[in-house]
């Protein structure tokens, strides 16, 4: 596989924003007042674990549509044969069947 622009592929460092912001984010405490505090530890315990994998699911969603984003921009191809022919000139065609195509 090769890229038309390999030179938009430094932009995966920007994967480094996601994981701060992330690692930075979720460090705040949060007070909450509750009478007894054993039920406040175990309504604790029962929701970190969900919130842990909900969080890194986000994360993984993030990084994700970066990758995804940049390698857009990079141009991903699959050359048909080893050697680059010049030359040539590729035509397209793009037909539009709408119905506002049918207007007159």
């Amino acid at each position: 596989m090769q890229f038309v622009f390999p030179y938009f592929l430094a932009a995966l460092a920007t994967l480094a924003i996601p994981i701060i912001i992330h690692l930075f984010y979720f460090r705040r405490f949060k007070k909450v007042y509750f009478t007894n505090v054993r039920f406040l530890k175990e309504v604790k315990e029962e929701t970190s674990n969900r919130q842990k994998l909900r969080n890194l699911l986000v994360l993984l969603m993030r990084c994700l549509a970066i990758i995804f984003l940049v390698l857009a921009f990079a141009q991903p191809f699959i050359p048909r044969s080893g050697a680059v022919k010049t030359g040539e000139k590729s035509v397209s065609i793009f037909v539009d069947n709408s119905f506002s195509m049918n207007a007159l």
